[in-house]
């Protein structure tokens, strides 16, 4: 079959569905346990040495290439092998348990956890937009149509947090300008997307954002909507009910017809009608996008901790992750996980996953990666790169999978072939920017 036409469509079956969202865990965890494990063996190397870049890219890229296509099976022990090896360096290392006392945690200003989130989410929706047109990458793992909690179904979600949780509250006029300085390049992109892929014929399928919208239109749209909300908002704490009082209405606008109309096969005869799938997330996105700003908000509200405040700190990330999963779990079996949609099930499952990762970011990277006696680099050099330029970087990934498409019949290659295009394609997105950053330019 040709995988070009292999689309998946699932019906709403609720344990199938938790399951599912569970599953996708162990896909995501080999990105963030190569950049663990790149930090603790490359981190004596200068940031700007390019044989960091290369070994950091081995660490980091042929993980997240291999779990996504031709290891797919082997994740769990992959992730199960990796974490021992992992725990035996910081257990030989010990530097953490001197560091303990004295040690002053600075999460107020760029923690580094949360760049270490919008960097992982970068790396594994780079990898993932050109994987899924091979054979080797599961059918099962590919976009839903209806409902569904697959590895594609994050991406745009993962963006929308990533936008959100390094957001400002926008609390007058002047930083609604501010924001249309950021949605207006968005939008433009989208519109160029759109009118590129017509001109060339491209293949798209209407049922993710609808005939002409884009995932650049919504990012776009989305930061509009949510700084606009945002005004409604008197402080950073006010952003939670905001968020959930929109995820609520939506949700009862789901529920009252529109998530049917959205997933039918009806005619797409005008422009609301064409791009139904996109506009209908709208609300979904805006009460995803506040949520994670103030997730974001929480997380930076006292600048500097001691190890005590600190430890307390993460005992609240873990009450809030398990909150968070059980409204998941509590939400599926009324409203379901729909990405096509961005529904409450859905919304509250990329929360889930996000709260889940960035505890794990803090843990890893902020309790056990520190060291009393050494200036470590802050991040490892692939965080830094791509968080410099992290728009920069999903444009380029975006036109060489346009440019594989066009060129190499991905859904003919074998699996060698497989690994050995997308290790390039990393290799070249990721160079890319990695040139800017050794330049010290900023894009976008």
């Amino acid at each position: 079959m040709d995988i070009e036409t292999v689309r998946k469509g699932q019906t709403y079956c609720p344990w199938a569905i938790l399951r599912d969202s569970l599953s996708v865990l162990p896909i995501i965890l080999p990105t963030l346990l190569g950049l663990t494990l790149s930090q603790l063996l490359c981190h004596r190397l200068s940031q700007r040495s390019l044989c960091r870049f290369l070994l950091e890219f081995l660490l980091i890229a042929l993980p997240t290439v291999c779990s996504n296509t031709v290891t797919s099976s082997y994740n769990n022990h992959y992730c199960i092998l990796v974490s021992t090896l992992i725990a035996l360096l910081l257990l030989r290392c010990g530097t953490w348990r001197e560091a303990a006392a004295t040690h002053v945690y600075e999460v107020g200003k760029k923690p580094p956890a949360i760049t270490l989130l919008r960097a992982a989410s970068y790396i594994c929706t780079g990898c993932v937009i050109l994987a899924v047109d091979f054979r080797a990458f599961p059918i099962a793992w590919r976009k839903s149509r209806e409902y569904g909690a697959a590895l594609m179904d994050i991406g745009i979600g993962m963006f929308v947090m990533s936008m959100g949780v390094v957001s400002q509250r926008a609390q007058n006029l002047a930083d609604i300008r501010r924001v249309l300085k950021v949605v207006f390049p968005l939008l433009l992109l989208g519109l160029a997307r759109t009118v590129v892929i017509t001109l060339i014929n491209y293949q798209q399928d209407e049922h993710e954002y609808g005939k002409h919208l884009n995932a650049f239109f919504t990012l776009g749209l989305t930061k509009l909507l949510a700084s606009l909300c945002s005004l409604l908002a008197r402080s950073d704490k006010q952003l939670l009910p905001l968020s959930l009082a929109i995820l609520v209405l939506h949700e009862l606008l789901l529920q009252q017809g529109l998530s049917a109309y959205v997933m039918s096969p009806g005619n797409r005869d005008n422009f609301l009608s064409a791009n139904r799938e996109g506009l209908s997330a709208l609300p979904g996105c805006t009460s995803l996008y506040l949520l994670s700003a103030w997730g974001g908000r929480w997380y930076k509200a006292m600048d500097k901790l001691n190890y005590g405040q600190f430890l307390i700190k993460l005992r609240k990330m873990l009450l809030v992750t398990a909150a968070a999963w059980l409204l998941v779990f509590a939400s599926v079996f009324p409203c379901g996980i729909a990405r096509v949609t961005f529904n409450a099930g859905y919304v509250l499952w990329l929360f889930g996953i996000g709260t889940l990762l960035l505890l794990l970011c803090s843990f890893l990277f902020e309790l056990c990666l520190m060291s009393p006696t050494e200036k470590l680099t802050p991040l490892p050099t692939l965080v830094e790169t791509i968080n410099l330029n992290g728009l920069t970087y999903f444009m380029i990934c975006n036109f060489l999978t346009g440019l594989v498409n066009l060129t190499l019949n991905p859904g003919e290659r074998s699996s060698g072939e497989c690994v050995a295009i997308l290790m390039f394609y990393m290799l070249l997105s990721m160079g890319m920017v990695y040139v800017l950053f050794r330049k010290g330019i900023r894009i976008a």
